[in-house]
């Protein structure tokens, strides 16, 4: 053999052969910062690694992974929500002698963008459908709106007050409709630093004086936050935009979005007459009327996966509420409830490792867990739970589709990762599953806090430990 080829051979074999050396996290972050990690191999039960891994972390988004976990666990992943249709008196000459009531259910699916035969106008189309099926084209009375399986005080206590009118941090309710979102248009003057102006908002908010405060900048990014909550007459715009823009569009979370659905269907109607379009507080009017249709949402496990892999913070607060209307205790809020619940189901199955749950979404920063819990909870879905296909295919996968689409591209890696990303600023994680080609898997959780860096450079950071590390299972 030729010499020089033969110790390029030798050479490519001991590099071949040499375990990857894993980084040392900690030496690439700022000293001021945390972090929490384990690696549990589900085989054998051996803990990898774990380093500050009883540590109480904020989790940021990781938290849907308990929401949708518990959910799939306690509701089934056959579980569907139902939005129904009742009348209230008969119908004579074409107008119904009475109300039409909306009764909701708690469905975060309602006229959602997320899923294509819930598209708003579908759901009109469908509601015009039941109304055309009993030869109604008006009414004499009103159109009630029944959201009451919900609390009417919609947000979470630990909700911070910048999130609250923005898209990312709209509430439930117990009928939700248009991903609970409205969209404002605004216009930006050419000269830097000016005020800009709103120009329309969709669909209209009518009890609503908009205000603003944005400024036009010379950057090419959306700064500007809605500040309001339902009730007030004002809500006002602060930030800035970039200049120059004859059009452009942030999203707020929608302050009734009962009351907007009760408005869209009111348009299927003659409009000879407004019709008033009110919420009920009360269910005696069950007595008197007959259900004339029903819409049911997308099944649960389809639910779970757009909320895991799309991070959506409503659907995941939605699950929470609905998982405390499982438990009967006036006293307690339905979101108290919602949390006592998670807590509860949890407690025994990962021996009692810490939890600190603030809302479903995990969109609050006093949202806490330890990676010692966090695997616990996954190693429990995989050794015990029936329905750990369905959870694991609600997760993002890498290379492929979801938060994880463009991360881990080593190609040894490529397709084996399953899990979820969570951030917030200053916070980044990630957890879930790695599966070595035809072997059971590792389930892991890594995250930072405090971290002071941009999260781009923070990714790479968390990117590159986990290469290393997930490489070195695969020599080993």
């Amino acid at each position: 053999m030729n010499k020089p080829f033969a110790g390029i051979l030798i050479l490519l074999l001991i590099l071949v052969s040499t375990p990857v050396k894993s980084q040392d996290l900690m030496s690439r972050l700022p000293a001021h910062s945390s972090y929490s990690i384990v690696v549990r191999n589900l085989k054998t039960g051996e803990t990898l690694t774990s380093q500050n891994g009883e540590k109480a972390m904020i989790s940021a988004s990781l938290m849907k992974l308990v929401t949708t976990a518990t959910a799939l666990e306690q509701l089934g992943p056959g579980f569907q929500y139902s939005t129904r249709f009742y009348v209230s008196g008969p119908v004579e000459n074409g107008i119904l002698q009475g109300n039409l009531i909306i009764e909701g259910s708690g469905d975060p699916t309602l006229g959602s963008k997320y899923f294509e035969d819930n598209h708003p106008d579908i759901v009109i189309q469908q509601v015009a459908g039941f109304l055309r099926k009993e030869g109604i084209t008006g009414i004499t009375g009103k159109i009630l709106i029944d959201e009451n399986c919900f609390d009417p005080f919609r947000y979470p206590s630990k909700r911070l007050w910048e999130d609250m009118g923005n898209y990312y941090g709209a509430p439930p309710a117990g009928l939700s409709w248009r991903d609970n979102t409205f969209e404002l248009m605004l216009q930006s003057p050419a000269r830097v630093g000016e005020i800009c102006k709103v120009t329309a908002v969709n669909p209209p908010q009518n009890n609503i004086t908009f205000t603003s405060f944005v400024r036009s900048a010379a950057h090419n990014k959306d700064s500007a936050y809605i500040y309001g909550v339902p009730g007030q007459e004002e809500w006002q715009i602060r930030g800035s935009m970039p200049a120059a823009r004859k059009s452009f569009t942030i999203k707020g979370a929608l302050p009734h979005p009962g009351i907007t659905f009760g408005n869209e269907v009111q348009d299927l109607f003659r409009r000879e007459t407004k019709i008033p379009v009110e919420r009920i507080l009360h269910d005696s009017w069950k007595k008197q009327s007959r259900l004339i249709g029903e819409i049911k949402s997308p099944l649960l496990s389809e639910i779970i996966a757009e909320t895991n892999q799309r991070s959506i913070n409503l659907f995941a607060d939605h699950l929470l509420l609905s998982l405390g209307l499982m438990k009967d205790d006036s006293l307690l809020s339905v979101w108290d409830r919602g949390l006592s619940e998670v807590d509860r189901f949890w407690k025994d199955k990962t021996a009692n490792a810490y939890l600190g749950i603030a809302d479903g979404s995990g969109l609050s920063p006093l949202n806490k867990l330890s990676s010692t819990f966090m695997v616990g909870m996954l190693e429990h879905l995989y050794q015990e739970s029936p329905l750990f296909s369905e959870f694991k295919n609600s997760l993002s996968r890498n290379g492929h589709y979801g938060t994880l689409k463009y991360m881990w591209r080593h190609p040894s890696l490529q397709g084996k990762i399953y899990g979820k990303s969570g951030s917030m600023q200053d916070v980044l994680g990630y957890a879930g599953y790695f599966f070595p080609s035809g072997e059971e898997p590792f389930a892991f959780s890594i995250i930072i806090n405090h971290h002071d860096l941009e999260t781009k450079e923070a990714r790479e950071v968390l990117e590159d430990y986990m290469t290393d590390l997930f490489l070195n299972t695969l020599i080993e």
